[in-house]
C-alpha cells in the first residue's frame, strides 16, 4: 500500500470510525438496552481514542510522505549530477578546444598590434575578434546548458520544445559518441508542437537514454532519435544497435539500483530516476528489446495536461 493511499484511507477512518462508534452507543442507549448511559459514555470514550490515534497516526504518515518526496529529489539531484560527471572527458574537451582557438587569436593580435599596424592588420585583427566572439559564445552555451541541467530547482510547467531539448542533449552526447564511432541519427518531427512541462527535468531524462545508448553500443554502432505525436502524447523513440536486454532483466530495468554494468560503472539509478520524473510528469516510459536486436526506449508525454 502506498503511503498516498494509505493516508486516505485513516483520513476516511478519522470521520467513519468515530461516527459509527457514537451510533451504535446511541442506538443501545436509546434502546434501553443498559438502562443507563454507559453504553453512550463508553462509545464516546472509545470514539475519542480511535480519532486521537488516526490523527497521530496521519500526521506519520504526512512526515513519511515529505520525507519520501525529499528523498526522492535528492536522488534526482544526484542522479543529474552522476549523469553529467559521466560525460565530463567530452565536456572538458569541447569547451577546452574553444579556448585553444582564443589564445591563438589573442597572440595573432597581439602581434599584429604590436607595432603601429597596416590596413592588413587591423582587418586581420578585426577577424579575429569575431573568431573570439564565435567561440567565447560557443563556451558561453555549453555551461548555460550544463548549469540549467545541473541547478536543483522545484518542477516549473512551462511549454517545453521536445525537438530543441533533444538537439541541446545531443550537443554533449555526441562528444563522447564521436571518438567510438558512433553514428546518431535524427528524426525530428517539424510538426511537433510544444508541451506544457518542465524542461530541465526532461532534458534529465533524454541525456540519461542517450548516455545508456551509448553505452550500450559501446563501439562502432547506430543511435536513432525519433520524435512524434502519437494522439495526445509526444513521443521520442532512442534506439539503439546495442546487444538488447534479456527477458528477465526486462523487467528490472526501472528498479533502484539494478544494473547489469561491472561494478563501478554504474549506479542503477538511471531508468528509475527517469521512469519517476516522467511519471510526475503525467507521461510514461515504454521500453522494447530482445537480446542481439538493442533497445528502445520511447518517452511519452501528455500535448494537454
Amino acid at each position: 500500500m502506498s503511503l498516498t493511499y494509505a493516508r486516505r484511507v485513516i483520513m476516511l477512518g478519522r470521520s467513519a470510525y468515530p461516527v459509527s462508534c457514537l451510533a451504535v452507543g446511541a442506538a443501545a442507549w436509546f434502546h434501553g438496552r443498559t438502562g443507563d448511559a454507559m453504553a453512550l459514555a463508553a462509545a464516546l470514550a472509545i470514539a475519542c481514542g480511535m480519532w486521537l490515534l488516526l490523527f497521530a497516526s496521519s500526521r506519520w504518515l504526512d512526515q513519511a510522505q515529505a520525507e519520501r518526496v525529499e528523498m526522492g529529489d535528492q536522488l534526482i539531484q544526484s542522479q543529474r549530477v552522476l549523469a553529467l560527471g559521466e560525460l565530463s572527458t567530452g565536456i572538458a574537451h569541447e569547451i577546452n578546444n574553444p579556448l585553444n582557438i582564443i589564445l591563438q587569436e589573442a597572440e595573432l593580435m597581439r602581434y599584429n598590434l604590436a607595432s603601429a599596424p597596416s590596413p592588413e592588420a587591423l582587418d586581420e585583427a578585426r577577424s579575429s575578434l569575431d573568431v573570439i566572439y564565435a567561440q567565447v559564445s560557443r563556451c558561453s552555451d555549453i555551461t548555460h546548458k550544463l548549469l540549467d541541467l545541473a541547478r536543483k530547482r522545484k518542477p516549473v510547467s512551462q511549454p517545453a520544445d521536445i525537438n530543441q531539448l533533444v538537439e541541446d542533449m545531443l550537443e554533449l552526447v555526441e562528444r563522447e559518441s564521436a571518438p567510438r564511432q558512433i553514428r546518431i541519427h535524427r528524426h525530428l518531427s517539424p510538426d511537433l508542437p510544444s508541451v506544457p512541462s518542465d524542461p530541465p527535468l526532461l532534458r534529465q531524462v533524454i541525456l540519461n537514454l542517450l548516455i545508456n545508448a551509448v553505452q550500450a553500443v559501446d563501439r562502432n554502432g547506430d543511435i536513432f532519435i525519433t520524435t512524434h505525436r502519437e494522439g495526445n502524447m509526444a513521443c521520442t523513440e532512442i534506439r539503439d544497435t546495442g546487444p538488447g536486454i534479456s527477458k528477465e532483466n526486462l523487467k528490472r530495468i526501472f528498479n533502484p539500483f539494478f544494473t547489469t554494468k561491472a561494478p563501478g560503472e554504474g549506479t542503477g539509478l538511471g531508468l528509475s530516476v527517469s521512469l519517476r520524473i516522467i511519471n510526475e510528469l503525467g507521461g510514461d516510459i515504454l521500453v522494447n528489446s530482445a537480446p542481439g536486436k538493442g533497445a528502445t526506449f520511447t518517452v511519452r508525454i501528455p500535448i494537454k495536461r
